[in-house]
């Protein structure tokens, strides 16, 4: 039983080791799962929608994943250069071992709570403007607000000017066939750049109608936006476009 034990200490850091490499593994299958599933996402839409659900989500888990991989691999090269007896090796590896995950917890969920939405913003971005393609192999445009609000059916303007988290509307059009594609996209969900800190973690907090659009005159909506970070707080005032402008089209 001594001889057991004695070998188990003596090989303590080689299990460590390979722990980390599992982890590594764990983290990188997470990633390539993830973006192999985006790529299978055709529809710019539908690829746009599970990035903002889940990309954060996934990214979380490969961070957990890391942090294990690299605790577990410092305590494992870090334990055997402390001058120790055997008996308490595994002790004295644990103690690094909860150390090390503490840290690099602090360190990374920092970057994945304050640096990484921006990464996120920019890659949402990038999908929701990529040229759509029609039915037909048309190159689709995407049209301004003020062409776009036209062909908004009477519930999308409703909820395009709503008392709490308008949604927007992008407008696609196949100029060639007449085409149109519209997509809703939920403006509350993504962060800003806070003009106080510099990050990337100024979100819509609440909104408020301030004055109702009529068939001639323009509304106006005000946003008041919080950061999560440095809790900085401003309200922007958004116009609403004029309900005569807003006539019934066609959703393909």
């Amino acid at each position: 039983m001594e001889n057991i034990t004695a070998t188990f200490i003596e090989t303590w850091d080689s299990y460590l080791i390979l722990g980390s490499y599992v982890c590594f593994g764990i983290a990188l299958l997470i990633i390539l799962f993830h973006e192999v599933k985006i790529m299978m996402t055709a529809n710019e839409k539908d690829r746009y929608d599970y990035v903002n659900q889940h990309e954060i989500r996934f990214f979380w888990y490969a961070i957990v994943a890391f942090i294990a991989g690299v605790s577990l691999y410092f305590s494992a090269v870090i334990t055997p250069l402390v001058p120790i007896d055997n008996s308490l090796k595994v002790y004295v590896s644990v103690f690094f071992l909860g150390g090390f995950v503490v840290i690099t917890y602090l360190i990374l969920s920092s970057m994945v709570r304050i640096l990484y939405p921006r990464f996120l913003e920019n890659r949402l971005m990038r999908i929701r403007n990529k040229p759509r393609v029609s039915a037909a192999g048309n190159i689709m445009r995407k049209l301004s607000a003020e062409e776009g609000s036209v062909h908004l059916e009477e519930s999308q303007f409703a909820e395009h000017t709503g008392d709490i988290h308008s949604v927007e509307y992008d407008v696609w059009l196949d100029e060639k066939t007449g085409t149109k594609k519209v997509e809703k996209y939920m403006a509350y969900q993504h962060t800003e750049k806070c003009g106080e800190c510099g990050f990337f973690t100024m979100k819509i907090h609440t909104e408020e109608v301030v004055k109702k659009p009529s068939l001639q005159e323009p509304g106006i909506l005000l946003e008041h936006y919080r950061c999560s970070y440095c809790k900085h707080r401003e309200a922007r005032e958004v116009p609403i476009a004029a309900l005569s402008s807003n006539v019934k089209g066609v959703v393909s």
